[in-house]
């Protein structure tokens, strides 16, 4: 490919870098390069796309310049520390060679990133860039191109390139610190451009790379114009909340978040990652958003009966770790990689869980958790209303919790072809422990917002709230029963009672959780029970672990007893499914309470507290 250098005025060859873009989405698109479903539809995305820039009419068009130039800056810079670089490069004298070789992958994500161009002002088209890759797929050196491209050679006036992080150290000591590294160690780079290294800064001119973190004190006044995520889970939310506030002074300006899979299903990974599913596989289409997605499909290492994760069929099959990888066998050596993961499934089935996030990017919460994040938002159906139910026949589970606590109320509907229907709403004290967790503040003011969460004042429960809701649901719907849990719904089951309503207390034990929990499980594995995207419920379902017991019996928990993350809604849908399944193993009201039943007892003759027997 012959194209004019920009700052001699000559011409000079340099690799077709949209080519090989392109022939790697080809071979992902295809099936000849195995790889799993996200990134499949993410490269028939990008191919369908490139078809739609030829059009004039289109509002976006497709610049092979610009990802010339950013790919051409990238292997001009040179690697700073030690890898499997010194082995696969040699010079012509037969020394290591530094230069830094881009990958066809690689390639292909800035293809997407920078070649996309709106129409109307030549400005990128992807606003936000994000990508799951497993644990050294060369992430830094992908976002360090990007920071020092930005900083010398974009055409931005005065470009401010944030390197967000949790904390100030985290920065330091991942991508910041690589990025120092990495001009320190380039006395040519830092020559020609003008840069000036300092402990909190990278400048050249009015331009700077810089740390941002949620305790640092520079987020008044933030106008990125690239914004990079160092990692993304929980502890990043703030700032990302930050940084995602700053945009749109710029018309240019682009986010790009690089991470691993993380424990739980929650921070703003776990979010883009719900985005780029609706985008690239849920129907929905935002031509700003990019997404590559390296990981494995469920059917890789699910046991096709229990969809629990198969350790030994994850474990033990290189190709898998091939297939999730895209460097293996560049920056990965294959045999070192393979004798590490092996070792976890013979040696140290305590490390299982973090090799499956770290080195096939699963969120599986240490491979404990009853549903993957990712088998729950398959259920997930658009369109999908709880006014389309309507005077239908329903199941309501309730768990009130403890006085300082979540409550969830979660709704089941029979559908045909033996599905059901989920819905849920849930309540939590404005002053309660878990509404004044910083992991969670972002989350729940969001779902707040959404109308998903009702924060209510005061540190203790509404249960008056969550009481006069179910009541309104029994007038909209043929309510079977309403199932509570039996230790802290005492005076709302009360109420309910003397409402006439069918309410029954529903034992959370093993015994009575296992077969609704199963149910659950066997549903989600084949999609028979769909939702509308709840985040609350999404979040408290990829919550709930549990552990089978050799009888045969599960019990639904939290991942540890003081955790924060909520299981509530879970609970709720189980006891709502148990009675579903076999009312016989719930109680009435007025049995678990030792009400008298007799008709006097009613008319008031006798108080509550008369009523109550040895469990009030």
């Amino acid at each position: 490919m012959i194209l004019e250098n920009s700052e001699t005025g000559e011409e000079e060859e340099v690799p077709n870098y949209p080519a090989i873009g392109h022939f790697y989405a080809e071979c992902v698109a295809s099936g000849r390069l195995p790889t799993n479903k996200l990134l499949v539809a993410a490269a028939k995305r990008y191919l369908r796309m490139l078809e739609m820039a030829k059009d004039p009419k289109c509002e976006f068009y497709y610049s092979p310049e610009h990802v010339v130039d950013f790919c051409r800056f990238g292997e001009r810079l040179r690697h700073f520390e030690s890898g499997n670089w010194e082995i696969n490069q040699v010079d012509a004298d037969g020394n290591p060679d530094p230069s830094i070789i881009l990958e066809p992958f690689e390639i292909w994500i800035e293809s997407a990133c920078q070649g996309f161009r709106r129409r109307l002002n030549g400005t990128r088209l992807v606003e936000t860039a994000f990508e799951i890759i497993p644990r050294k797929n060369a992430k830094s050196l992908r976002a360090a191109r990007a920071a020092l491209f930005e900083l010398c050679c974009s055409g931005t006036l005065g470009p401010e390139i944030p390197i967000a992080a949790a904390t100030a150290k985290q920065a330091d000591d991942t991508l910041f610190g690589d990025i120092v590294k990495m001009v320190n160690n380039d006395e040519d780079l830092r020559e020609q451009y003008g840069l000036r290294v300092t402990k909190d800064e990278i400048t050249r001119g009015e331009g700077k790379i810089f740390k941002l973190s949620s305790q640092g004190e520079r987020q008044d006044g933030l106008n990125p114009s690239l914004a990079l995520f160092e990692e993304g889970h929980a502890g990043a939310a703030s700032v990302y909340k930050v940084v995602d506030s700053a945009f749109g002074a710029r018309p240019n300006a682009q986010r790009r978040m690089i991470t691993t899979a993380g424990y739980r299903a929650e921070g703003p990974a776990f979010d883009l990652l719900k985005q780029a599913e609706m985008v690239l596989i849920g129907g929905m289409e935002d031509y700003t958003l990019f997404a590559a997605v390296y990981t494995l499909d469920p059917e890789d290492y699910q046991n096709p009966e229990t969809k629990a994760i198969d350790w030994e069929r994850l474990l033990t099959r290189p190709e898998l770790i091939a297939k999730a990888n895209p460097m293996y066998g560049v920056s990965l050596d294959p045999v070192k990689i393979n004798a590490s993961v092996l070792q976890a499934f013979k040696m140290r089935p305590d490390k299982r869980g973090e090799v499956a996030r770290t080195r096939f990017n699963l969120w599986t919460g240490a491979g404990l958790t009853l549903i993957e994040p990712a088998a729950w938002s398959s259920c997930y159906h658009k369109g999908l209303d709880l006014s389309q139910f309507i005077g239908m026949k329903c199941w309501i589970g309730v768990d009130l919790g403890q006085v300082l606590d979540m409550c969830a109320i979660v709704l089941l509907f029979e559908l045909p072809n033996d599905c059901l229907a989920v819905f849920g709403q849930f309540y939590l004290p404005e002053a309660s422990p878990t509404a004044e967790n910083p992991d969670l503040i972002d989350h729940l003011a969001l779902w707040e917002e959404q109308g998903f969460l009702y924060l209510t004042p005061g540190p203790l429960a509404d249960h008056d709230l969550v009481r006069s809701h179910v009541e309104q649901f029994c007038e909209m719907f043929e309510v079977q029963v309403i199932a509570c849990d039996p230790h802290q719904a005492h005076n709302t089951v009360k109420h309910l009672w003397d409402g006439n309503k069918p309410v029954m207390i529903y034992p959370n034990s093993a015994k009575t959780m296992t077969p609704p929990t199963d149910d659950i499980i066997g549903r989600v594995a084949t999609q028979r029970i769909l939702h509308d995207n709840n985040p609350v419920l999404s979040w408290m379902v990829g919550n709930t672990h549990g552990d089978r017991w050799p009888n045969g019996t599960i019990l639904p928990r939290k991942e540890k007893k003081d955790s924060p993350r909520k299981i509530d809604g879970f609970v709720a849908m189980c006891f709502a499914n148990g009675c579903r399944l076999d009312p016989t193993e719930a109680k009435s009201a007025g049995e678990a309470q030792g009400i008298n039943t007799d008709p006097y007892f009613h008319r008031g003759i006798i108080g509550f507290d008369n009523l109550v027997g040895e469990n009030g």
